[in-house]
């Protein structure tokens, strides 16, 4: 399925997880409508409860105002602010008010909104945030992480330089689709230079463990774009210990919020990447509300684990602080191939054997993995003799990139072509685990 990534206010339709989700279509992934956009009609989050959101000033936890500081980012576009003078960078958004048209009854009217997703900084230069908010090289070229998001007073807001603003230099790991049976939605990409020592990397959730059911969470971002809120309140309703993909929580969470970084609340380490939701607003006569659902009631949030993002980052790079414990990935191995009218890789295709054991993985694309690059719609499909055994067309936007398990040893074969009928070009890279 194609989903461009516009320009602008961004807007990821209920669509996008259409295809993912593990039974039927799901709500769509937490991210920030246009301004003209039909509110009450995307399925993102929505508050349970009391609203537990608060301005970083105002929060009593030291802590977890020290991971909003130190550790979050806001993801925008680059005509979301002006740098002009680099010592104090302003903001082109609209107030919260105005760009959802909400009641004077609501809640941060005066906020400015230009986040469309969040982050959080979870190594020297590497960010942590949802698969949906990062979606391909191009993506990545156009997105500035902006620390220094938040208020420091009722009606003020910590000054932002250009040195808090980053770019992305490459997606390092990502994934947005049911993986071996896990719904995962996640990525972790590069930044263009180090942001330590002038911030901090918040700490990774060890172990693989499901959170009990029940188990307090807190959540840091930019819900519907506005300067960063800690909301502390929340608790696992659904642990998914079974798939281990995502659990479900209690969260209060906008659009915005998506890539946000979601912490157990017994040492404040990250736990989750929240995700998708309920929906936000609803109409109240002229003007829109928050939606509220008791402590028990609607769907939840989903807030994909940590561990699987950690995981797959630490099978093509290497991190002192993420991946201790884990081998040392292998060497990719690489083919290049130019290649036309090749009906979505079923014919016309450049083709490499490769030989697995039973047990041993195949992770191939022309992104992910290191060394591999891509100009042109990619597709790429394995075969086990006549069998297609897994394909992909667009994991990083227009480039594309699998995994598969064998679970019989054997050659297998992977096809590099173009979608549909067009041209590309690329370099295919591969390991063997």
């Amino acid at each position: 399925m194609r989903i461009p990534r516009t320009s602008g206010r961004r807007t990821l339709l209920g669509t996008l997880l259409c295809t993912l989700s593990l039974v039927a279509c799901g709500p769509a992934p937490e991210a920030e409508p246009t301004d003209n956009a039909a509110l009450g009609t995307e399925k993102q989050p929505v508050v349970y409860g009391t609203d537990n959101r608060t301005d970083v000033y105002a929060h009593a936890d030291a802590t977890l105002r020290a991971r909003a500081q130190q550790s979050t980012v806001a993801l925008m576009n680059p005509s979301d602010f002006n740098a002009t003078n680099p010592n104090n960078v302003t903001f082109n958004a609209s107030t919260l008010r105005s760009a959802y048209n909400l009641c004077t009854s609501e809640r941060f009217l005066d906020d400015p909104t230009p986040a469309f997703c969040s982050g959080t900084l979870i190594d020297d230069d590497l960010v942590l945030t949802a698969g949906h908010c990062i979606t391909s090289a191009s993506a990545c070229t156009s997105t500035r992480f902006v620390f220094n998001f938040y208020r420091t007073a009722a009606g003020a807001l910590q000054t932002v330089t250009t040195a808090d603003i980053f770019s992305c230099q490459a997606i390092v790991a990502r994934q947005q689709a049911t993986v071996g049976g896990r719904n995962l939605d996640f990525a972790i990409v590069r930044l263009d230079r180090s942001a330590t020592p002038r911030f901090t990397p918040a700490p990774i959730r060890a172990g693989n463990a499901a959170l009990p059911v029940g188990t307090n969470v807190t959540v840091i971002g930019s819900g519907s774009g506005i300067p960063f809120k800690i909301d502390s309140g929340g608790s696992v309703r659904d642990a998914r210990a079974g798939t281990l993909d995502y659990f479900v929580g209690t969260t209060d969470t906008f659009g915005g919020n998506s890539g946000s970084g979601v912490y157990e609340n017994n040492g404040y380490t990250v736990a989750g990447i929240l995700v998708r939701g309920e929906t936000d607003y609803k109409a109240s006569g002229s003007c829109n509300v928050v939606n509220t659902c008791t402590e028990t009631g609607c769907r939840g949030e989903d807030i994909t684990y940590v561990r699987p993002a950690i995981d797959e980052f630490c099978a093509v790079a290497t991190s002192t602080r993420l991946c201790a414990g884990y081998p040392p990935p292998p060497t990719p191995v690489t083919f290049t191939f130019t290649a036309t009218n090749t009906n979505s890789a079923n014919q016309n295709t450049v083709n490499r054997d490769v030989t697995l054991a039973a047990g041993q993985t195949l992770k191939f694309g022309t992104c992910t993995v290191p060394g591999a690059s891509g100009t042109g719609d990619t597709y790429l499909r394995l075969y086990s003799g006549a069998t297609q055994v897994v394909s992909n067309d667009d994991a990083c936007g227009t480039l594309s990139y699998a995994s598969f398990k064998a679970t019989t040893a054997g050659t297998y074969q992977i096809r590099a072509g173009c979608y549909n009928s067009g041209s590309c070009s690329g370099t295919v890279a591969y390991t063997i685990q």
